[in-house]
């Protein structure tokens, strides 16, 4: 890894401060540390903005009044973190709702120095160590090995001990190089939520070489409970919905959506088994992929609703 790395870490957070103030102890852990914390709160939340005194890492918190979405707030985020400081050598994404152990980023640093790639991302676990989530791989025949193996640990590390190339993510943690974050450029800030993560991860990897690191495990815990009202099933329809568009979105605009398209009619069979089989629901898939492909991701504007 480089002599020096300097990494900082973005966050976008809303209405979670006891999940935020958990990943800010962990990062506060790390047997390398982050040199600041820059988080957006998309609140805003005052029981959020008063964690500032609560850890000792050097914290900046960015309050834009608006819910920015998930990569609206990261954009946000990084863009204050590379004209705050300017000599940082890594960005480190990380969800409100994840936490690190001790060795975590030092971890990554290593695997990303090691396979000389711009983007490593590890495998996502639950607290009980249950695997949730890995980076989607770009051979095709391994990512179907994965979903075969389910949510086994163990099965799925020993299918690529040393780590694969990546395709693309989910959000929870991502460390970059600062030079693949440039030329990449931020999130999405026109992505409300639900797919905005695939997509800037697809153009990191089109951008330089990207890493699933399986000797990384970061724990991914959701709250129980949270202070925003309780989801509708209208609004889980809707939700749903966004990410399908999105998918698609991504899909057309990529410039290297690699096996993306193959999961499509997947996530359409999911929405149908989810809301029921009707005319319905099947001219919302048609009307969600539609826009998608024709270059509307579902976001703040109208197309989103």
């Amino acid at each position: 890894m480089p002599a020096h790395p300097s990494v900082v870490a973005l966050v976008a957070t809303r209405f979670r401060p006891d999940s935020l103030l958990r990943l800010l102890e962990s990062l506060q852990r790390q047997t390398l540390r982050p040199s600041a914390v820059v988080v957006t709160d998309n609140g805003p939340d005052p029981a959020t903005l008063a964690l500032a005194g609560r850890t000792p890492l050097p914290l900046e918190f960015l309050s834009p009044k608006k819910n920015l979405g998930f990569g609206g707030g990261l954009a946000l985020a990084g863009q204050t973190a590379l004209e705050k400081f300017p000599d940082l050598t890594h960005l480190l994404v990380v969800d409100d709702d994840a936490f690190l152990t001790p060795n975590d980023l030092e971890g990554l640093l290593r695997s990303m120095e090691s396979h000389q790639v711009g983007t490593v991302a590890p495998f996502l676990v639950d607290p009980q160590g249950t695997l949730q989530e890995v980076p989607e791989p770009v051979l095709w025949p391994l990512a179907r090995a994965f979903r075969r193996v389910t949510q086994d640990l163990t099965r799925a590390r020993a299918l690529a001990p040393s780590g694969y190339s990546m395709a693309w993510c989910i959000g929870p943690c991502l460390l970059i190089r600062k030079d693949a974050w440039l030329r990449a450029g931020p999130p999405r800030s026109d992505m409300l939520a639900y797919g905005d993560d695939v997509e800037f991860s697809l153009r990191l990897s089109a951008v330089a070489p990207a890493w699933a690191e399986p000797s990384v495990t970061v724990v991914h815990a959701p709250p129980s409970t949270s202070r925003l009202p309780p989801s509708t099933d209208g609004a889980h329809y809707r939700k749903f919905g966004i990410l399908l568009q999105n998918l698609a979105f991504t899909c057309a605009v990529s410039p290297r959506s690699r096996h993306l398209p193959l999961y499509l009619p997947g996530n359409a069979r999911r929405f149908l088994k989810t809301f029921g089989f009707s005319p319905k629901n099947t001219l919302e898939i048609a009307r969600r992929y539609f826009l998608g492909f024709m270059g509307f991701p579902a976001g703040h504007s109208a197309a989103s609703s």
